[in-house]
């Protein structure tokens, strides 16, 4: 009798704990499938942002660089007007017989 109690035991504990033991597999499997998962996003999501940032610092070096662009063109139409002020400002000086120095002397009272 007590054979056939544990025949009877055996006969069903392993198809009992086979079939637990490939339950907590499969809920295993699926919880790392979740992170994996979430984890999947997660990075996506990131270089999503990445892309985004790259893409905005893109903007700005152009834009950085259209406006230094922009300023030494400025610059560069702005020199051949001074040098002809410069060089009005020495002949009227020079006409006038007053020289360099006496601008200077003038400013000296101040």
């Amino acid at each position: 009798m007590t054979i056939l109690i544990v025949l009877i035991g055996i006969g069903i504990g392993i198809p009992v704990g086979r079939w637990l033991t490939m339950r907590r597999a499969a809920t295993t499997v699926s919880q790392a499938e979740l992170r994996m998962r979430r984890e999947l996003v997660h990075w996506q999501e990131a270089a999503a942002r990445a892309t985004a940032e790259a893409a905005r610092v893109a903007r700005e070096s152009e834009a950085y660089k259209a406006g230094c662009q922009h300023g030494r063109e400025e610059v560069i139409s702005i020199v051949p007007l001074l040098i002809e002020t410069q060089r009005r400002a020495a002949h009227e000086a020079r006409a006038s017989g007053e020289g360099l120095g006496a601008v200077a002397d003038s400013n000296e009272g101040m």
